[in-house]
Parts: structure tokens; C-alpha cells; sequence
């Protein structure tokens, strides 16, 4: 899934943990798992956001969220965790 720049809602420089409270042990693994993957992937200068699908696209696309590596302010490789 292609994620543009306006889904981004804010920077993270540490892994999910208060977020994903609220799931099982195996889904919250699972989601910082995807983060951790994406934070090795990145390089100096890079950045890693959180995104949210806006509300008046979920009945196209359903509601997504993950998170996404910015390189020089264009998202160069993106990870959804939840989906519904």
C-alpha cells in the first residue's frame, strides 16, 4: 500500500509500547517487531512516523495504520500494522 505524505500524524523515536496496550502479546510483538524492522532500515538524517488513514477514506479503503521511514521528506518504505 502506497502511503501519502498526509496520512503521517506524528515522528517516533521510540518503539510502540503504551499505544498497543490494549492487544494480545502476540499483536503487540508483532507491531514492534515491524517498527524495529523498519528503524534498521534506516540511515542518518532519515525519520520514522506513525499514519493513520483520515476517517473519510476508511469506507473506500478500510482504516489503516502503521508506520513509515522518511528519507529527505519523501516516504521511502512504510509497514501497516493494524487493519479493519
Amino acid at each position: 500500500m502506497k502511503i501519502p505524505s498526509e496520512w503521517l500524524t506524528q515522528r517516533v523515536q521510540n518503539a510502540p509500547t503504551a499505544q498497543h496496550r490494549n492487544l494480545p502479546g502476540m499483536a503487540a510483538m508483532r507491531i514492534r517487531m515491524a517498527w524495529e524492522k523498519l528503524r534498521n532500515e534506516a540511515k542518518e538524517g532519515d525519520e520514522l512516523w506513525a499514519f493513520e488513514n483520515p476517517s473519510n477514506t476508511w469506507k473506500k479503503l478500510g482504516r489503516h495504520s502503521g508506520y513509515a521511514l522518511v528519507r529527505k521528506g519523501k516516504i521511502v518504505k512504510s509497514t501497516v500494522v493494524t487493519s479493519a
